[in-house]
């Protein structure tokens, strides 16, 4: 049999990207030995069940991460971010985590995370365009939000719904990027996927790469190769190929996280330099965000 080839996709089976996310997830697990995972969804809702607003994350490992904050622009002022929050910081605690993290960026809601008690620990200068920043925020302890009596005359509320629809967190999601977008105005350098992957002749997924670039930078999320194909340079040429073709959109830089039980030894030699670090993240373990001019 030949050897496997690395194929860019930018509109990959939905079974390709669960193929490359289970096995880091698996690996993570042997790893780690925590299998507790918890999704973190609380939506604003008026009486008709419009989605107005919502938070959206996961707890693992002791952790939330936020990874979506959005209210409606009709009803930004209004509280709802701070009772968005508070409500998410609640259930955390009640889960018994010890911290949360998210990350933000100067045209975002860094004031308002740390008026909610979070703290900057690692920034990123020119991301996603010139004259813009990225921070990574984190407050540790959880100590709870004061969201303060509300005193709207309208009768929408914060509810959980732990497993919302693909089209719920879509709302959210695009809610974000649209406020991103139009604040930064990257109309020829919009958000793209970037995914990269190692298939062998019969068609089975055996690696991967998975992220996307925004701006001048490449974000790679998921980093995979089967326990088969180890050993034998298939993630550096991953890794190169998709910064390859970041490079092609333009992009100058690329940032990505990893842990202490996977790939930072890999990723040093590839170039990449740690600018941030979460310890004790998950619990007993620690969190590097690594970045490299390309």
């Amino acid at each position: 049999m030949s050897d496997p080839r690395i194929i860019a996709e930018p509109d990959p089976p939905k079974a390709w990207i669960e193929t490359i996310q289970r096995g880091l997830r698996n690996h993570n697990t042997a790893a780690t030995r925590i299998v507790e995972f918890y999704p973190v969804v609380f939506l604003v809702k008026d009486t008709g069940n419009n989605v107005l607003g919502g938070v959206l994350g996961n707890i693992v490992g002791g952790w939330m991460h936020i990874r979506s904050l959005w209210v409606d622009k009709m009803w930004r002022g209004t509280g709802y971010a701070t009772e968005l929050m508070a409500a998410a910081e609640t259930y955390a605690i009640e889960k018994g985590c010890i911290a949360a993290f998210l990350q933000t960026a100067s045209y975002e809601a860094r004031p308002l995370y740390e008026r909610l008690g979070y703290r900057v620990f690692a920034e990123l200068s020119d991301h996603p365009s010139k004259g813009n920043e990225r921070y990574f925020l984190a407050k540790r302890p959880l100590s709870g939000i004061d969201a303060g009596g509300s005193n709207r005359r309208d009768r929408s509320s914060i509810v959980m719904q732990p497993y919302a629809s693909s089209d719920t967190i879509e709302l959210i999601n695009r809610g974000v990027q649209t406020h991103a977008n139009a604040a930064i105005g990257l109309p020829e350098q919009m958000w793209s996927t970037a995914n990269l992957f190692l298939r062998n002749d019969d068609g089975e997924i055996l690696g991967g790469a998975l992220g996307n670039t925004w701006g001048l930078w490449l974000y790679v999320s998921d980093v995979w190769v089967d326990p088969s194909m180890r050993g034998k340079g298939y993630a550096t040429k991953l890794m190169t190929a998709i910064e390859q073709l970041a490079a092609q959109r333009g992009c100058l830089n690329c940032y990505l996280d990893t842990f202490s039980f996977q790939a930072r030894p890999l990723y040093e030699k590839l170039g990449y330099k740690v600018f941030g670090t979460l310890e004790n993240h998950p619990k007993g373990h620690s969190h590097y965000f690594m970045k490299k001019a390309l």
